[in-house]
């Protein structure tokens, strides 16, 4: 079963929130105690992201409001009233990070990397523009990298909600569940109302096995943000594991209605429907996963044996064969392509299945259709022990009892093989005395 709780920090309105924070700070130095010399109390902004100069505020006040009216679609807009705010203040490192922002919306991956970057340079104290790094990080699949990052947004950051949380996923998946419920609770300490640390901390729950705590968690949740899809994705999975399937099918549904494209929702419901054999609806979610993310494993291997199962199995063979060109070793995916072969496409080569059927008022073409049908079954006969033969190779004593039975079959298959061998010379020879009868 799957889930996601990472945090990524994204919004535009966030970081007006962050900058505004830091407007309140310079207008209120006149009312302090001890104030500080003019020049590092601009120096304290500026390591924070924020700003002094008032034509810089301003401009970005406006790529905040464009963004808002335009409901986040006039990128132009917003990317020009940045780059105005930056020409005022080289320095704004807020100013910074929202252009990596827009960068990342357009699919500049390595221009999003740069611009975090000089956010970084101006501003070492902004603990997001780290998260954000360690989000592209995660994405090009260096975990390590992304949880230096995440690290060091807390050193500069101490209660940077994104980081805790996600920190706390990388705790969880390593199964280190005392401290991945620590930055769980610092998340909350610093976002009361993140719902992604709170799934993420029903998430541990429900790994600990502790089912009934996870269930508070995730309806606390829902009070905070009913429309999260990540919320009930993780309820479909306990309804799941205490074998509510029509309510955890439920909670799947309403995760795909909020967000059609949500990964783990589409394999989990998947599985489902393909337990019930509903082979149609299993190929078109997986699909969907598919087309967000081509090579995913578990969606190629669901997707084989969805189309197995809808008897189309030269599509079945192709999606396993898509998997072994990840991962070539993979010894499950040997044995069940050779099964593929050795028990269905074989017989239905035999059978005449898979190939035009000739004229049956011609009796010489019947015969050569015959042949043909034959010959073709050999081939898949072959290719099933090779990957019989994969399958014992690269099992490595993880399935005893399949190597046993992958042998049998090998066995059963070299006799198979003989035998049809042995018929063809005769029936080559038969349609030959038959074309010659018939004068063809």
């Amino acid at each position: 079963m799957r889930d996601s709780n990472v945090n990524k920090v994204r919004t535009m309105k966030g970081l007006r929130w962050v900058l505004l924070c830091s407007l309140v700070t310079i207008l209120a130095i006149g009312c302090r105690s001890a104030p500080q010399p003019a020049d590092e109390e601009e120096a304290r902004v500026v390591e924070t992201g924020g700003t002094t100069n008032v034509d810089a505020i301003r401009e970005f006040e406006r790529a905040v409001e464009l963004w808002i009216e335009s409901d986040g679609q006039d990128l132009d807009g917003v990317r020009r009233h940045l780059d105005r705010a930056l020409r005022e203040d080289r320095r704004f490192g807020i100013a910074w990070y929202n252009l990596g922002v827009l960068d990342e919306l357009e699919g500049d991956i390595s221009g999003a990397r740069r611009s975090y970057e000089r956010a970084l340079e101006h501003a070492p104290r902004l603990g997001s523009a780290h998260v954000n790094i360690g989000m592209l990080d995660l994405a090009d699949g260096d975990r390590d990298a992304a949880w230096d990052r995440f690290q060091q947004s807390v050193e500069v950051q101490p209660f940077n909600a994104a980081a805790h949380n996600n920190i706390s996923v990388i705790l969880r998946d390593a199964g280190e569940y005392s401290d991945a419920i620590a930055h769980a609770r610092r998340s909350l300490a610093g976002d009361s109302q993140n719902t992604r640390a709170y799934a993420n901390l029903a998430r541990v729950y429900f790994d600990q096995g502790n089912h009934q705590v996870a269930r508070l968690v995730i309806e606390n949740a829902l009070l905070i943000n009913d429309q999260d899809a990540d919320l009930y994705n993780i309820r479909g999975m306990i309804e799941l594991e205490n074998d509510e399937v029509t309510q955890a099918i439920i909670n799947f549904s309403s995760t795909l209605d909020l967000d059609p494209n949500h990964i783990p929702a589409l394999l989990n419901l998947g599985a489902i429907v393909l337990n019930t054999r509903d082979y149609e609806r299993g190929r078109e979610l997986f699909g969907r996963v598919l087309a967000q993310e081509e090579d995913h494993r578990e969606a190629l291997i669901a997707t084989a044996f969805a189309y197995r199962g809808l008897g189309d199995l030269a599509e079945a063979r192709r999606y396993y064969e898509k998997v072994l060109e990840q991962d070539p070793q993979n010894a499950v995916i040997q044995f069940n392509l050779a099964v593929l072969e050795h028990e269905h496409l074989a017989q239905n080569a035999q059978l005449g299945m898979d190939s035009e059927p000739a004229d049956p008022d011609d009796p010489v073409a019947m015969m050569d259709w015959t042949i043909d049908n034959l010959q073709t079954s050999i081939t898949h006969y072959e290719r099933a022990i090779e990957h019989y033969r994969s399958f014992i190779q690269y099992e490595q004593g993880r399935y005893p009892d399949r190597r046993e039975e992958a042998n049998a079959r090998i066995d059963q298959v070299r006799e198979i093989i003989t035998v049809t061998q042995e018929q063809l010379p005769m029936l080559r020879e038969q349609r030959d005395m038959l074309a010659a009868e018939l004068g063809q």
